[in-house]
């Protein structure tokens, strides 16, 4: 089995030597997502809402890339540059992922760029 990495369009380019997304068979892994736009820039700076709106559209459009969706998301990590945006994060994400979430992680971490305050990255699993 190989796996295939990619780019996917629709997505800023990498800031580092990684690709945003693997898949190999019916496994897949996302690389850290932020709240980065298409030009390059912090979409929503301050504002934890619409922040972790951004990610999770990068994240889906990651996914996409492969065939993958929100529905084939087994587990996230979530990265907090501070655990008082918890709520506000939390309110964004169940906009996404309703009422029945995947199995999640949440931590506090240094973010790459100053200005960003939510990361995440996921594995899914969809048919190969």
């Amino acid at each position: 089995m190989t796996a295939r990495s990619m780019n996917p369009p629709g997505l800023h380019r990498p800031i580092g030597c990684y690709s945003q997304v693997t898949r190999i068979g019916s496994m897949v892994a996302t690389a850290g997502m932020a709240s980065i736009g298409l030009d390059g820039k912090v979409v929503g700076e301050g504002d934890i809402r619409a922040q972790t709106r951004q990610t999770l559209t990068n994240l889906l459009a990651a996914l996409a890339g492969v065939g993958a969706e929100a529905k084939d998301v087994l587990k996230i990590t979530v990265y907090l540059s501070d655990y008082a945006l918890y709520e506000g994060m939390n309110e964004a994400y169940r906009e996404v992922f309703g009422d029945n979430p995947p199995a999640r992680a949440t931590l506090k971490a240094d973010i790459v760029y100053p200005s960003l305050l939510v990361e995440m990255e996921c594995l899914a699993v969809v048919e190969s």
